[in-house]
């Protein structure tokens, strides 16, 4: 039985709290080193659209995201649930002397206006969606007309045989040469059952998520050279769990051409 809404949004909330201190520690949350930097503000000037300039971060986290695109030049406005998260973002933001925008709020129901935005991104949050359909269409309504949505995400457990056997492995691993207790997941199980992307969001499903929205002029770029960058500061047990896809999607808002 799925766990009422409000209650599993309360949940959602404390996990990430809880996670906020050590968040950037990992390899694929915090941003390392100009090589790394440079490999994610190259990707993104591919595809973020001529003029644009205001630029909404969904499920922001601390604000990594956000600061790299502030640093790009544009107009930053970040959303998370989390309050904890959003206090390490507006630190780290005050610090660099980057003024962005943190706003507190749920992305699949985003409290800003209809036509907003240029562009909307977000970076490994539809894993953590309980709908993640509807995020998208919120995402949509923000956009101007002919702005663009961009998603990173990947998967990491698509609970196949493979993953199987390297989640045991990593767990053998770490208990013995890393001197940790396994990570049993990031939710109880009881969370992790109402949420359909648990393991990772295949490229697939983010263009059906888009095209379902209403999204139009769908493409993708990978990004297993950024996913190597970040494997080299994993230890060996997350090396060895964490050997997944990796992308960024993009799609944009149809332009509506009015009749007269």
């Amino acid at each position: 039985m799925l766990m009422p809404e409000a209650r599993l949004k309360e949940e959602i909330i404390r996990r990430w709290d809880e996670s906020s201190e050590t968040y950037d520690d990992h390899a694929s949350h915090g941003i390392r080193g100009e090589e790394e930097q440079t490999a994610w503000k190259d990707a993104f000037k591919k595809i973020i659209p001529s003029g644009a300039v205001d630029m909404l971060d969904v499920g922001c986290g601390t604000g990594e995201l956000s600061i790299l695109m502030a640093e790009m030049g544009y107009e930053v406005t970040g959303l998370d649930l989390s309050k904890k998260m959003l206090t390490k973002a507006k630190a780290k933001a005050k610090k660099r002397g980057l003024d962005i925008s943190y706003k507190l709020g749920d992305a699949e129901n985003p409290p800003f206006n209809d036509n907003t935005f240029d562009v909307v991104f977000t970076r490994h949050l539809l894993w953590t969606l309980p709908n993640p359909q509807k995020a998208l269409e919120g995402w949509r309504r923000l956009l101007k007309d002919g702005g663009r949505a961009m998603i990173v995400d990947g998967v990491w457990d698509n609970r196949t045989l493979d993953s199987k056997v390297r989640n045991l492995t990593s767990n053998i691993a770490e208990m013995i040469i890393e001197g940790k207790l396994p990570w049993k997941g990031h939710y109880p199980k009881e969370v992790e059952e109402s949420l359909p992307n648990r393991g990772g969001t295949p490229l697939e499903k983010s263009e059906s998520y888009l095209k379902m929205a209403g999204f139009v002029n769908i493409g993708h770029i990978d990004l297993l050279h950024i996913r190597a960058m970040q494997r080299k500061r994993l230890d060996l047990s997350d090396r060895i769990r964490r050997n997944y896809s990796y992308y960024l999607v993009f799609a944009n808002k149809p332009i509506v051409i009015n009749s007269t």
